[in-house]
C-alpha cells in the first residue's frame, strides 16, 4: 500500500482525507495533541503527535525519514488569528525544509481560492461576482490570505519538491458531489470533495507544478483530475 502522511491531521478536511484514504493507503496523521488520536485510529490512520509550531525542521525531517511516505499533504490550519502566521506560513515553510532535508518529493498544499497578489490585476477568468467575493474574503481574513499567499510563493521557489497546490473556495459540510478543478470563479465546495480530490491528486504525480482552484461542479473527481493532467490549467500568477 502507498503511504500518505498528513500534517494538520486533526482538521476537518484531513480527517475526511484519512477516512477516504485508509481503504487503499497507509495513513499517518500528524496532530498537535491527542484530541483526535482516538478518532483517527478508529478510521485506520496512525496518529502521530507533533506540534508544527514547536517542532524543528530536523524533527519534521526525522518523521519523514522514518515514515517514508509516498506523498505528504499539508492541511494544517491555525484555527485562531493569533496563530495564523506561525502555522499557515511558518509551519508550511518548515515542512518544505523538512521535505528537502529528507529527500521526500511528492507534496500537496491545501491553500485557499484567491490567494493572489492583489497589487496586480485579477485573473482573467474572474467575474464581477468573483471580485466581490475576493473583496469580502480579504476584508474578513486578510492575515490568513497573506499567510497562504506567502506559503505559495515560497513553495514555488522550491525545485526539489514535486508539489501540487489545491485552492478550495468557501468550504461547506455538504456531501461530496461533482467538481470544478483548475480555474474557478468562486462559489462553494464540500470538505468531503476536497479530501477526495486530494487523494486522487496524491496518486497523480503528473499534476506536479500545478496550482488548482477547486469548487463544487459537474465533473466526477476522476474526470476532473484526468482533465487537469491532460490540459494542465494553472491558477498560479506570480
Amino acid at each position: 500500500m502507498p503511504k500518505l502522511l498528513i500534517f494538520g491531521g486533526g482538521g476537518a478536511i484531513a480527517r475526511k482525507l484519512a477516512a477516504a484514504a485508509t481503504p487503499t493507503h497507509k495513513v499517518v496523521s500528524v496532530i498537535r495533541n491527542d484530541g483526535h488520536a482516538a478518532d483517527l485510529a478508529a478510521l485506520g490512520a496512525k496518529p502521530l503527535i507533533l506540534s508544527l509550531e514547536d517542532a524543528s525542521v530536523a524533527d519534521l525531517a526525522d518523521v519523514l525519514s522514518a515514515e517514508k511516505p509516498d506523498a505528504v499533504v499539508f492541511a494544517a490550519g491555525a484555527g485562531s488569528a493569533d496563530r495564523t502566521r506561525a502555522v499557515d506560513y511558518e509551519g508550511a515553510v518548515k515542512v518544505y525544509d523538512a521535505l528537502e532535508k529528507s529527500g521526500t518529493r511528492r507534496f500537496l498544499l491545501v491553500s485557499a481560492w484567491d490567494a493572489r497578489n492583489r497589487d496586480k490585476p485579477p485573473p482573467k477568468h474572474y467575474t464581477e461576482a468573483s471580485l466581490k467575493s475576493s473583496d469580502w474574503v480579504w476584508d474578513k481574513l486578510k492575515d490568513y490570505y497573506i499567510a497562504k499567499r506567502d506559503a505559495e510563493v515560497e513553495l514555488h521557489r522550491r525545485k526539489d519538491i514535486d508539489y501540487t497546490v489545491v485552492r478550495p473556495v468557501l468550504l461547506t459540510d455538504e456531501p461530496a458531489g461533482g467538481a470544478t478543478l483548475g480555474l474557478a470563479t468562486g462559489g462553494k465546495v464540500s470538505r468531503e470533495l476536497v479530501a477526495k480530490v486530494l487523494l486522487a491528486l496524491a496518486d497523480r504525480p503528473e499534476t506536479a507544478g500545478l496550482t488548482l482552484d477547486l469548487a463544487d461542479g459537474e465533473d466526477s473527481v476522476e474526470w476532473a483530475v484526468a482533465r487537469v493532467v491532460e490540459e494542465r490549467p494553472d491558477a498560479w500568477e506570480d
